[in-house]
């Protein structure tokens, strides 16, 4: 009965704990957002490397996918409310378009992020260094590629932009969500949600 209660695919019920993880990776997504911690400076049209879905792939193993995907969502408003004239621009006007590309690889960072980690769960390193390396890759691959198929963004310009940014991101990512999930199951054992049997 223990087990059912705090399975981490249990449905839409969350708990306190929960919700209190999602509050503090939404807002340090937000943080990242409006810092330069969140936009490495790097020599392309993009100008610079995110860092900003590492929350949602650090919540997501520590809390769940829904949990995952709700930091991946307020990093979607964000991303939104910055940069919706972008995603409009790349998107040829068509608003539709901009939101999916906007807000569909963000949700999804967490989510695939939990589900990478979860069938190395039993070596940490190797689990969180996999969730990293995926969650990097549904944003930034997500975003670009939805730039190429429903955009007018092309190859030519999006590939220097992928081989410089993406590397960079995954580099990034697994530095940081390596020690972070360490210490946070140094810290709460057996309450991270990834590494439950």
């Amino acid at each position: 009965m223990q087990s059912t209660t705090h399975s981490p695919t249990r449905g839409l019920h969350l708990t306190s704990r929960d919700l209190a993880v999602a509050g503090i990776f939404g807002a340090l997504s937000i943080v990242l957002a409006v810092t330069p911690l969140g936009m490495i400076p790097v020599p392309n049209m993009s100008a610079a490397a995110t860092t900003l879905h590492i929350p949602a792939i650090i919540a997501a193993i520590i809390s769940g996918p829904i949990v995952g995907a709700m930091v991946g969502l307020i990093l979607a408003f964000t991303s939104w409310y910055y940069y919706s004239a972008l995603f409009l621009q790349f998107m040829g006007g068509n608003l539709l378009f901009a939101l999916i590309d906007a807000f569909l690889p963000r949700i999804l960072i967490g989510v695939l992020a939990y589900y990478a980690f979860r069938p190395f769960r039993q070596r940490l390193a190797v689990a969180s260094g996999v969730a990293a390396l995926v969650g990097t890759l549904t944003n930034s691959i997500g975003v670009l590629g939805l730039l190429l198929l429903l955009g007018t963004a092309d190859a030519v310009t999006m590939i220097p932009v992928i081989l410089t940014n993406v590397p960079f991101e995954i580099i990034l990512s697994i530095v940081i969500t390596i020690p972070v999930v360490a210490a946070l199951r140094a810290a709460w054992g057996t309450k991270i949600a990834g590494t439950r049997d």
